[in-house]
């Protein structure tokens, strides 16, 4: 028997970016169209009944419908930025920013990223979007319990730092996702719930950058990417 747990993975960048580009576009129109017709049933209600959108169990029924696509869509928008083309030649951090709040919105975790950092220049970076938003996402998984999940940025396109950091509880990232962001877990390790780590290690590779993790205590994590 050929022993295969140490086997490193193979991932073509590009593949990947496409498939999730094609993905999230498919996706998109359909959560889209739901979040329209909803739109439709309200006001149709609005003008038969002359008084309050919807009632009773309809009622109920739409808002599940439109709290659940709504959160379909602000995940779309951070998946087709995080893992797709579009994120790699994305400039500036205004759509990303966009996209981060929304993908904690309704949680137990909150976002502290200002719209103005410091050194903003480094949305300049190619692929800079993608690995902010991917170690958000980390950052976000690592809080079980809630938290805040702060973004920091110093220097310019050619050298500069982001930090991304984990404040709340548990703030640690387990060792399985430690390894898999490092690259160091083999194929037959990797799990649903470590792959994301192991994409955004490589995905942050193949652009140029460096990542390390530290825990600063038992309520603080810190990634830092570097280039």
């Amino acid at each position: 028997m050929t022993e295969t747990s140490s086997r490193p993975v193979s991932v073509d960048i590009r593949v990947l970016e496409l498939l999730a580009s094609k993905l999230c576009h498919d996706l998109v129109s359909p959560v889209g169209a739901i979040r329209n017709g909803l739109e439709l049933i309200e006001e149709m209600q609005e003008e038969e009944e002359g008084g309050p959108a919807v009632g009773g169990f309809l009622g109920e029924a739409v808002k599940l419908i439109d709290h659940s696509s709504g959160q379909a869509d602000r995940r779309l928008r951070v998946f087709r930025l995080a893992y797709g083309v579009a994120g790699r030649d994305q400039k500036g951090f205004g759509d990303a920013r966009a996209a981060a709040a929304g993908y904690v919105e309704g949680g137990r975790t909150r976002l502290d990223w200002p719209e103005r950092v410091p050194h903003d220049m480094t949305a300049q970076r190619r692929g800079v979007v993608k690995l902010v938003l991917n170690l958000v996402m980390l950052a976000d998984e690592a809080l079980t319990h809630g938290g805040l999940v702060s973004v920091a940025a110093d220097g310019d396109e050619t050298a500069g730092r982001i930090t991304v950091t984990a404040a709340g509880r548990p703030g640690t990232l387990n060792p399985e996702a430690a390894a898999a962001l490092a690259g160091t877990a083999g194929a037959d390790a990797l799990t649903p719930r470590t792959i994301h780590a192991y994409l955004a290690g490589r995905l942050a590779e193949s652009d140029g950058f460096r990542i390390a993790v530290a825990t600063e205590s038992s309520e603080r994590l810190v990634f830092t990417a570097e280039w």
